[in-house]
């Protein structure tokens, strides 16, 4: 049975959702607060969330950090601008009020299937995150050159330093994230967002 976490202040709506994801056998656990969803730990399921202030920002932010749980998001007649916004936070879908429970299962069927895919990526994503994080500074912000600059006497005259000093931090970044080409090395870069990660590297 789908486990379905029903994340909306207004208790009469949760009930509400709650009746009608019951006649589909889905089990409804239903939430007031993102805070009050975050003191659990579901390992699978699915997230409805009622958009309302920064709720959405506040669980992706949760989920980003937790787990793989698709998050359907709803609300009152909804415009393109919010829906867009959720979809860039994160969001699977977008649904209007009243949610009906077959639209509800369909979408899930459609995120479910590209479940494995994403949980995939965001395994290698976080594997390339630990692999960074062995990177100095300046190794860091050598590799994030690599992906707009490419060539040493590029990136050393965008950074003001010599090729020479540019070729052994390259070196020593590539021994560092055990890779023997540059293209390993940008894949790395790339999937896990070094360009985000440059003002956490290490200093030495």
């Amino acid at each position: 049975m789908l486990k379905i976490f029903v994340i909306d202040a207004d208790a009469a709506r949760r009930t509400q959702i709650g009746r009608v994801l019951t006649e589909r056998d889905a089990h409804a656990e239903p939430f007031e607060s993102v805070d009050e969803f975050a003191q659990y730990a579901p390992a699978d399921g699915l997230i409805l969330v009622h958009d309302r202030d920064d709720v959405i920002d506040g669980l992706m932010a949760h989920v980003e950090r937790t787990s793989c749980l698709p998050v359907i998001a709803y609300s009152d007649d909804p415009n393109r601008v919010t829906i867009v916004r959720a979809m860039q936070a994160g969001v699977a879908s977008y649904l209007s009020l009243p949610l009906a429970a077959e639209e509800l299962m369909t979408e899930y069927r459609q995120i479910a299937a590209e479940l494995p895919a994403r949980i995939e990526k965001r395994r290698r994503a976080a594997e390339a995150r630990a692999q960074l994080e062995k990177l100095s500074r300046r190794e860091h912000e050598i590799l994030v050159c690599m992906l707009d600059h490419g060539t040493s006497k590029a990136i050393a005259r965008h950074l003001g330093i010599s090729p020479r000093t540019v070729e052994a931090h390259r070196a020593n970044l590539m021994t560092r994230l055990d890779v023997a080409s540059t293209n390993e090395a940008i894949r790395i870069a790339v999937e896990g967002d070094a360009l985000s990660m440059i003002g956490s590297a290490s200093s030495d």
